[in-house]
């Protein structure tokens, strides 16, 4: 195997590790979208907030959690097409901008796969910026989940306590 198959293979676990962001953020959608639908439905008449002050309120803040597990799971989604220094010729971002014909990218692309080092330099750049990627979406997620089990707890806190 050669260093640019390793770099190949690592360029792939991070793509894959992508993807399993993206799962985990679906995930969390549907779930916050299930908790939200249960609690905004639970959520009494404003008429009747002051008698049920504090279950109002729990419902309210679980409301809000859920809202903000929402935004964080579909800011995972978001596509990132620049990431800051890459230029490589193995992002499509970069393709679409630098090369207008198939034929110039065609020319670009042979040379690059010709010279073992610059190929190699391009993997590890698209690594790079790959992971970059990865890192936000895991964040974001990681956020999301967190958010979403508060939600929860403060869901389930209402409907003990409450009334």
């Amino acid at each position: 195997m050669t260093k640019s198959d390793d770099a190949w293979k690592a360029l792939s676990q991070i793509n894959d590790l992508i993807k399993v962001a993206d799962a985990k953020a679906g995930v969390v959608l549907a779930s916050a979208g299930v908790l939200g639908g249960i609690v905004v439905r639970a959520v009494p008449s404003p008429t009747q907030w002051r008698e049920s002050w504090f279950h109002t309120g729990l419902l309210l803040l679980s409301i809000a959690l859920v809202s903000v597990s929402i935004l964080l799971s579909l800011r995972a989604f978001v596509p990132r097409l620049r990431t800051g220094g890459s230029r490589s010729l193995l992002h499509f971002d970069n393709i679409a901008r630098r090369y207008t014909t198939a034929a110039d990218f065609s020319t670009a692309c042979r040379a690059l796969f010709e010279q073992h080092e610059r190929l190699q330099d391009a993997v590890i750049t698209q690594l790079w910026a790959t992971s970059k990627i990865a890192r936000r979406k895991f964040r974001s997620v990681t956020c999301a989940i967190i958010s979403l089990g508060f939600a929860l707890l403060t869901a389930l806190a209402a409907g003990v306590l409450g009334n």
